[in-house]
């Protein structure tokens, strides 16, 4: 079998370790044909490699002005023979279902990424058995394409510990695995993001819920309060089995305060749950919502060039292929969302979830939506503080998980040939000032301004390694 890889890594030096003592001697190891593409090679390269090799491996870290992504494009996140290696944290809106790389706020060695790489050629060569299946560490992020748990767990993250109790008696008693998605994964405390931003989380926890093909919601108290949690209810109603449609998932459930669990019904849960039935309308506007955010398919050309992105998305999870001209707005993409400490609700009952506002994407920018968000201007946010058009708090902003990068690939006629393909954005979070909001607080913590970035938004403080925990 003649088995061919071509391998882009940035020239930087951990580029070359990674290429001279991992990538070379597994390749010779295992008998696969080596091709190393030259440094600053673009598209052309990228699509005559991808066209001739049975394997494309993908040094993506950022680490300074070189990297690999002029080269990158849209079949390297969805050919199968695509592999994504990355020291640092990838963009966004890379997601592969070959990859390793750490979560936000972390960082991989080479040793990691090679025997990480060597066990992947391995098993899909099945040069050797592969090994009993395993829950890997936290850290391995996109662990749920390879080795999926047996169930995953909806919970709202203040019932965190009471959800940890439930899930390890679950464990026991059924001999099963159920995954958590551990705090800060997705998203810091509080953080400001963009519409599109918030679901293209709920796109990955989407992801997450498909592979392990069956979801258990787990309804304690302000579980219908969040937009996350409710989102992920919502994921899992529309990936029940439903009319024409085939089924993504086999099965949900909702817990049971003895410890068990009760099926939820095909697109409603409302004879377990209480929540309102998701009508036709609800689930095509959630499919065009995930079809414009999913960061596999998906990226910020679609706006400039609806033909070629927005029907490219149906390539992996099959959805609403149509552009929506909403949805490539940059007020979609760009416009921050600041959410509200004391407008966010609280005790929300079941009943009281309302599908159409919680898909709402209005533009208003007089008052605060179904969950306390409200509308804010990315260049404000640094200017130490804005008040809630809602409740009139003065909130704080302040930055210290570095930035969260965004691969903005070129497009076809757009004029602008030499600009960054990879934008960064600070993370911001928000803190409210004084007890209760009322009085400002003196503290100095870099909120009213960044350090100076360089071409890739780092700084020797900021460069993945945050001021305290992160992921």
């Amino acid at each position: 079998m003649n088995v061919t890889m071509t391998v882009f890594v940035p020239p930087t030096e951990s580029g070359h370790d990674l290429l001279d003592n991992w990538i070379r001697p597994a390749c010779a190891r295992l008998g696969v044909r080596l091709a190393v593409a030259l440094p600053g090679a673009g598209q052309d390269t990228a699509l005559a490699a991808q066209r001739a090799s049975t394997f494309v491996v993908w040094d993506c870290s950022l680490e300074g002005p070189e990297d690999v992504y002029a080269a990158f494009n849209m079949r390297a996140k969805l050919d199968p023979g695509s592999i994504v290696l990355s020291r640092t944290p990838l963009p966004r809106n890379v997601l592969t279902r070959a990859s390793h790389a750490p979560a936000h706020g972390g960082t991989l060695g080479n040793p990691e990424l090679g025997e990480w790489l060597e066990r992947r050629l391995r098993r899909v060569l099945g040069t050797v058995r592969t090994p009993a299946p395993r829950l890997p560490e936290p850290r391995e992020h996109y662990w749920m394409f390879d080795n999926p748990a047996d169930y995953f767990l909806s919970f709202h993250g203040e019932s965190r510990q009471e959800a940890e109790e439930w899930r390890a008696g679950f464990e026991k008693a059924h001999s099963v695995t159920v995954r958590m998605v551990p705090p800060r994964e997705y998203s810091y405390p509080a953080e400001v993001v963009t519409r599109q931003q918030m679901w293209e989380s709920v796109a990955r926890l989407m992801y997450e819920i498909i592979a392990t093909g069956r979801a258990i919601v787990h309804p304690a108290p302000d579980y219908f309060s969040s937009f996350w949690t409710v989102s992920e209810l919502l994921a899992t109603l529309w990936l029940l089995p439903h009319g024409p449609r085939p089924p993504m998932i086999t099965s949900a459930y909702a817990t049971r305060p003895s410890g068990g669990i009760r099926r939820m019904e095909p697109l409603t849960a409302r004879t377990v749950l209480g929540v309102p039935p998701l009508g036709e309308a609800h689930a095509d506007r959630f499919a065009r919502l995930i079809n414009h955010a999913d960061p596999i398919t998906t990226a910020p050309e679609i706006r400039r060039s609806p033909a070629g992105g927005g029907e490219a998305v149906t390539g992996t999870v099959k959805r609403v292929g149509r552009h929506d001209p909403e949805l490539a707005t940059s007020r979609f993409w760009d416009e921050t969302r600041v959410p509200c400490p004391v407008c966010a609700p609280r005790g929300r009952a079941a009943a009281k979830v309302d599908w159409d506002r919680h898909m709402d994407l209005s533009w208003d920018e007089r008052g605060v939506d179904h969950y306390g968000y409200f509308t804010v201007r990315r260049e404000e946010l640094g200017t130490g503080g804005i008040r809630c058009p809602g409740c009139r708090t003065h909130l704080r902003f302040v930055n210290e998980h570095g930035v969260r990068t965004l691969w903005t690939p070129l497009t076809e006629g757009e004029p602008e040939r030499d600009r960054p393909v990879i934008q960064c954005d600070p993370v911001w979070q928000v803190l409210p000032d004084g007890p209760g909001g009322a009085e400002p607080i003196h503290e100095r913590r870099d909120a009213g301004s960044l350090p100076d970035l360089n071409d890739k938004g780092f700084t020797a403080e900021m460069r993945w390694v945050p001021a305290r925990s992160s992921v």
